[in-house]
Parts: C-alpha cells; sequence; structure tokens
C-alpha cells in the first residue's frame, strides 16, 4: 500500500472527520471506515497537542519578554 501526504488546514481535517460519521456503511466497508476515523482522529489530537505546545511556547517567551523589561 501507498501513503501519500497531503497539505490540509485543521480545520479540514475536522471536516473531513465530522462527515465520516455521516455515512451508514456495514459489512467490509465497515472496517475500512473504522480505521479511517480512527486514523484522523489521531492525527487531530497530534494537531491539538501541538497547537498547545506551541500556545505555551509562547506564552513563555512573552513572559520572559515582559520580565526583562520591568
Amino acid at each position: 500500500m501507498e501513503i501519500f501526504s497531503i497539505d490540509l488546514t485543521h480545520n479540514e481535517i475536522n471536516f473531513i472527520r465530522q462527515c465520516l460519521d455521516l455515512p451508514s456503511i456495514s459489512g467490509k466497508d465497515a472496517k475500512f471506515l473504522a480505521n479511517l476515523q480512527t486514523k484522523i482522529e489521531n492525527e487531530l489530537v497530534h494537531i491539538d497537542h501541538m497547537l498547545r505546545e506551541e500556545e505555551q511556547k509562547k506564552r513563555q517567551e512573552l513572559e520572559k519578554i515582559t520580565t526583562k523589561s520591568k
């Protein structure tokens, strides 16, 4: 199986994840859809973690700057 990369925004990935809850699929496609939902959900968790870390770093840098200027 080949794996491809695609550039999507956080909102685009969220939208795709929400859309995957809409179809009713049974049989062999159900496992495929469940795996796809899991992959996207894991990616969203990873993105959220990265964004929180980035925000924390920005706050720390701002705090250092404001502390130095006092």
